[in-house]
């Protein structure tokens, strides 16, 4: 049996995620391109409706990985600096075996953006911003649960920087990417927002 089968036998919490993550993975690579971009521009409406957003005076959030389904937040971005919104992205620090670990920087546009070793573009050359400054996070997820619970790629890097953020975090997927309960994990923090194509959803409301 695999290291990693053997692990998830023993954790039902673990069992139960990697069998969702394959099921959204696989949700994701069945989308086409324009199905994946007009469910992201609605996304992006939605979140730039939300009074966390438009309160905030610098949102951190993350460069899309298009390429694998991910919810196009890129016009987001673009809103948001066209609006003075100060806009952070994660640059990761820490990479396997050592721990998850990310450094959080301003984003000056696409043109100073450098491809870390994933391919995923970071402002390196960006001015540090410490998880106390943000004032809301929107967070990406391979699928989200009601419950306020998300289930990423399972690297572990924004269970550990979640932990730091006092500010609302905003958890971004599709409708067809929601359950109605995940199970948590001791190290797991809680969504305040799901936004999805089509709703809008408060777990402690």
């Amino acid at each position: 049996m695999p290291a990693d089968a053997a692990t998830d036998a023993k954790n039902p919490v673990e069992h139960a995620k990697t069998t969702l993550r394959e099921r959204f993975r696989s949700y994701r690579t069945s989308l086409s391109a324009s199905a994946r971009d007009a469910a992201s521009a609605v996304i992006v409406r939605q979140v730039l409706g939300l009074p966390e957003v438009q309160q905030a005076a610098t949102v951190h959030t993350y460069w899309p990985m298009v390429e694998r389904g991910e919810i196009d937040t890129r016009p987001l971005i673009e809103k948001l600096q066209a609006a003075g919104t100060r806009v952070v992205l994660p640059v990761v620090t820490g990479y396997p075996p050592d721990p998850p670990t990310m450094a959080h920087r301003t984003f000056a546009g696409r043109g100073a953006l450098t491809p870390n070793r994933w391919g995923i573009p970071e402002p390196l050359a960006g001015d540090p911003v410490p998880p106390e400054a943000l004032d809301a996070v929107i967070v990406p997820a391979l699928g989200l649960g009601r419950n306020g619970h998300r289930i990423g790629h399972g690297a572990g890097f924004y269970d550990a920087f979640l932990h730091d953020v006092p500010a609302p975090k905003v958890g971004l997927t599709y409708d067809a990417c929601v359950v109605s309960y995940l199970p948590p994990a001791p190290h797991d923090v809680p969504l305040d927002v799901i936004v999805t194509e089509s709703s809008i959803f408060r777990p402690a409301a």
